[in-house]
């Protein structure tokens, strides 16, 4: 860590670059955060917290959309006192996480609002999602078949579409060309929304049962992709009368001559064995990144060849279990924050796996503590670029809050020059043998590697 401040500081490194070394080692010392910057113990009272959505402009104000049909506001920059820190908690300072009171917090994010359960929707929410360009708006949607616009400032629904069934998905087009909403449902077809005209625009036809995901094309505002119960995965041009470009087959792993006309007519064409219930794309679009109840994780090559895409064939191994037939909350992490892309799964047994993408190599494995420590996790955000932070909601009605345990040296353990004359020559070897394993653990990184 020295010698990287002094290159810093001697302008032998970039900020930015400085800032990606950093941010790279954050991912192996992921740990729960116990003490501060914590959501209050059992916040959603039991109930699941199927939905968490952060602005993006300032990374303050968190979005809870919970199961029992309430909805909570949190400003992540406010904090209440939950009680005094204590000689206990002051001992365990450089002490392992495992040994935290994580049922017993010291400080909790503030909650400014809440929209009591049943008062607007009759059941439960199972998506919240921020307008892309203020806090001034967000959508909301859930399984009593409505998806509703809400002003912020009166905490107050201001339009509302009835789509006539179960909602299981809503993503935002984050292009200023485009307001609208793509919603996934028990529907065979994909509804798009127009906030402007307030009204359904139209349908995209084509999937074999319910549809449970869907997200926009990061830069092009005209793409689409969506998973369905039925196994695929599409991509859809909204501006063409034959939407859909392509259908991801699993069975295509390279370049070949073969046309898109025959993949949209050909009957056995699969993405995942199972039900696909999730979506992530990278920031460049050059990437898609599915999950479905076959417990697969594929990564498809969208742009080195014609449509269809190709599965890149990366194995994330055998512990990635999905078998509800849900949406399931995969996250990549920011691209800028890091030189490797790390891909946030959560699985059933309530931990979350953290896999390189360019080989699916498991990085770390999170596992909650406390009491209530077996919920699994259905909702999840990042806290921003740089943070190396995540939330995560989970069935049991808790918000975990993830981050990277940084171990302080305590004054007591440093050994100066002149001290070392008192100390017998075996405990000195002692503690240069553990400041060395410490730096080492501290530099397996890139950067230090290079």
């Amino acid at each position: 860590m020295q010698s990287l401040l002094l290159d810093r500081k001697l302008g032998n490194i970039t900020p930015l670059a400085f800032a990606t070394t950093i941010s790279e080692s954050y991912y192996a010392r992921l740990h729960q955060t116990a003490k501060h910057n914590v959501f209050p113990i059992n916040c959603h009272h039991n109930a699941s917290v199927n939905s968490l959505a952060l602005d993006q402009s300032d990374y303050r104000f968190l979005l809870s959309g919970c199961a029992d049909s309430s909805i909570k506001l949190w400003d992540l920059k406010q904090t209440h006192t939950q009680r005094q820190e204590n000689e206990v908690d002051a001992a365990l300072g450089n002490a392992d996480y495992d040994e935290f009171d994580y049922d017993n917090p010291i400080t909790t994010f503030t909650n400014v609002a809440t929209i009591p359960k049943k008062s607007v929707h009759e059941f439960g929410i199972s998506a919240v999602q921020w307008w892309p360009y203020d806090t001034g708006m967000f959508v909301s949607a859930s399984f009593d078949h409505f998806v509703k616009i809400w002003d912020t400032n009166e905490l107050t629904p201001v339009h509302d579409f009835d789509l006539e069934s179960r909602i299981y998905a809503i993503d935002i087009c984050r292009n200023e060309t485009n307001s609208l909403v793509a919603a996934a449902s028990d529907s065979p077809f994909i509804r798009l929304l127009d906030l402007r005209s307030a009204s359904s625009s139209h349908t995209l036809s084509g999937h074999k049962g319910k549809t449970l995901s869907v997200k926009w094309h990061p830069i092009n505002p005209h793409l689409l992709a969506s998973g369905g119960y039925d196994g695929e995965v599409k991509v859809w041009d909204i501006r063409r009368s034959n939407s859909c470009l392509c259908r991801l087959d699993m069975l295509r792993t390279n370049i070949q001559n073969s046309s898109s006309s025959s993949n949209l007519t050909r009957e056995s064409v699969k993405a995942h064995s199972g039900p696909v219930n999730g979506l992530v794309w990278d920031e460049s679009g050059t990437e898609l990144y599915t999950t479905g109840n076959d417990d697969k994780v594929r990564v498809w090559d969208m742009v080195s060849s014609l449509a269809p895409p190709v599965n890149k064939l990366i194995n994330f191994g055998p512990l990635t279990r999905n078998k509800y037939p849900q949406t399931i909350p995969i996250m990549l992490n920011p691209k800028i924050e890091t030189e490797t892309r790390y891909l946030l799964f959560p699985s059933e047994n309530s931990d979350i796996f953290i896999f390189r993408t360019i080989d699916g190599k498991l990085e770390a494995r999170l596992s909650r503590k406390g009491s209530k420590n077996v919920g699994r996790t259905c909702s999840m955000v990042n806290a921003g670029p740089f943070t190396g932070t995540y939330y995560c909601g989970t069935m049991d009605g808790e918000i975990i809050s993830w981050s990277p345990n940084w171990v302080k040296p305590d004054a007591n353990d440093i050994i100066h020059t002149d001290q070392e004359m008192d100390l017998d020559l075996t405990d000195i070897l002692q503690k240069r043998k553990q400041q060395a394993e410490e730096r080492a653990l501290l530099y397996s990184d890139p950067y230090f590697k290079s």
